[in-house]
């Protein structure tokens, strides 16, 4: 029975989720807060309109005294196949991701809440895993419901603090994901891909 480790913190990255109206006020924070108030983990939140501002914060995120503590990078976005997007008209690929972060993730896990981002070939998530050095990439497959998606992703913050975040320690939790939460993962087509060749280079003594 897998124990619970330190907290692993949550370092999220938030896109608009109304790009035509200003004033709409959804955002994914009340699960953050949530988490923190009842003593899970930490996290750290950041909005994002413009690739430089993601990328911005990704830069300050792979500093290893920021990544180190806050291993969850979330991304809270609109998406589709094989990117997360700013406007209908302004993405972000997987490759682009893949690029800028390679080497960087090692021991860290890589989740995207949005519609359909890894809807793709397991080839191309393998790929950039081990290009990126990240230990897992957990998303959707499918265009998801706000609120069914919100609960999915508290759900799994939650199972993260369960286990080591090594290729065991994903199983298990990936495991506990799909006995302890009913049928959440299954409508919303959720997909967990562990990166089995990851090497963690040793610190020399």
């Amino acid at each position: 029975m897998p124990v619970k480790n330190k907290k692993k913190g949550i370092y999220c990255l938030e896109g608009l989720w109304n790009h035509q109206d200003i004033k709409d006020k959804s955002t994914v924070l009340p699960i953050l807060d949530l988490l923190e108030k009842r003593n899970y983990c930490d996290y750290i939140y950041h909005d994002c309109a413009t690739k430089e501002e993601l990328e911005f914060f990704l830069d300050k995120w792979t500093r290893l005294s920021v990544s180190n503590k806050y291993p969850i990078l979330y991304f809270a976005f609109h998406g589709e196949e094989g990117s997360i997007f700013f406007t209908n008209k302004k993405k972000y690929t997987l490759d682009e991701l893949g690029d800028f972060l390679e080497g960087k993730c090692f021991g860290k896990v890589i989740y995207f809440g949005s519609c359909s981002t890894l809807k793709i070939d397991k080839r191309i998530i393998k790929s950039f895993l081990e290009k990126t050095g990240a230990i897992a990439a957990i998303g959707y497959k499918t265009d998801v419901d706000w609120i069914q998606s919100t609960a999915c992703d508290l759900f799994v913050f939650e199972a993260l603090q369960e286990d080591k975040l090594d290729s065991k320690g994903i199983d298990n939790i990936h495991k506990k994901i799909i006995s302890n939460y009913g049928n959440l993962h299954r409508i919303l087509d959720l997909r967990v891909v562990i990166n089995d060749r990851v090497h963690i280079p040793r610190k020399r003594k």
